[in-house]
């Protein structure tokens, strides 16, 4: 599945702030879960989203591609370190998207340029869309999810969604194998957790008919994260449903959440 960043050409900067408390890593000490960071005076985390929505027209003033995004800017005080990694590793996905940014800009004037004067009529050119939010944000975890959105003509634009958890004492990112007590078998209990809300839900008559079998396909380093009720499952088109079902979210609360380490749990 594609990831979309967003091109920064005529960037214009407008920041939605998020302002929570944590505690400073004390760099003397290898920190393997945020509760150490808890022992320490307190901090805030303050994460800043700047728009970076762009148009790209052709030469004739034909809009080719319409650029809708955003990026965070974490500030994690006290900690330089942890908030440089953050910063950096979001930093690195837009500049990776800058270079696929162009191709999706020739691919849409080849496009344009390929139809008749009568088709051009109905041009409504290609569309990118990157939109971040966020998920938890304390101490112990800094979550967001990343929406991705294109369009480049057809019956109906592609979605994907996305996200990426942190450790907000080191700056890295966080995977399953950090998060859980027993790797396997989280996620068999996050398999079986699944495959029981999916069999109850209303879109149930829209499972694909193996879907069981994709049940496992789900859960990837990408597609969890912390909300304020639970560790979120993203399940996106495809997988065990068609695209006229949408983006599924899984949530299972905390206190179900037994195979999790203590330390990353409110």
């Amino acid at each position: 599945m594609k990831r979309y960043l967003v091109l920064s050409l005529m960037l214009v900067i407008s920041f939605h702030s998020i302002t929570t408390y944590a505690r400073p890593l004390s760099h003397s000490q290898k920190i393997s879960c945020p509760s150490e960071c808890a022992k320490q005076s307190q901090f805030k985390i303050d994460i800043q989203y700047k728009d970076l929505d762009n148009t790209i027209k052709n030469k004739d003033g034909v809009v080719m591609l319409v650029v809708e995004g955003n990026s965070p800017v974490v500030t994690i005080e006290n900690n330089k370190k942890a908030t440089c990694d953050i910063n950096d590793f979001y930093e690195g996905k837009e500049k990776a998207f800058e270079k696929m940014e162009k191709q999706y800009v020739k691919m849409a004037k080849k496009d344009y340029s390929a139809r008749t004067k009568e088709s051009k009529k109905y041009w409504a050119g290609y569309s990118l869309s990157r939109i971040y939010t966020t998920g938890r944000v304390d101490n112990k975890v800094i979550s967001f999810i990343q929406n991705n959105n294109e369009y480049t003509g057809g019956a109906h634009p592609n979605a994907t969604r996305f996200a990426q958890n942190f450790n907000p004492c080191t700056g890295m990112r966080l995977t399953l194998k950090d998060i859980t007590k027993d790797e396997c078998k989280a996620r068999e209990v996050i398999h079986a957790y699944i495959l029981k809300a999916v069999q109850k839900a209303a879109y149930k008559d829209y499972l694909s008919e193996d879907y069981e079998a994709h049940i496992k396909d789900i859960l990837t380093e990408d597609t969890w994260y912390f909300s304020d009720q639970g560790l979120v499952i993203i399940s996106n088109e495809y997988i065990i449903t068609p695209h006229a079902v949408g983006i599924l979210e899984f949530t299972i609360p905390y206190n179900e959440l037994t195979f999790i380490k203590p330390c990353y749990l409110p």
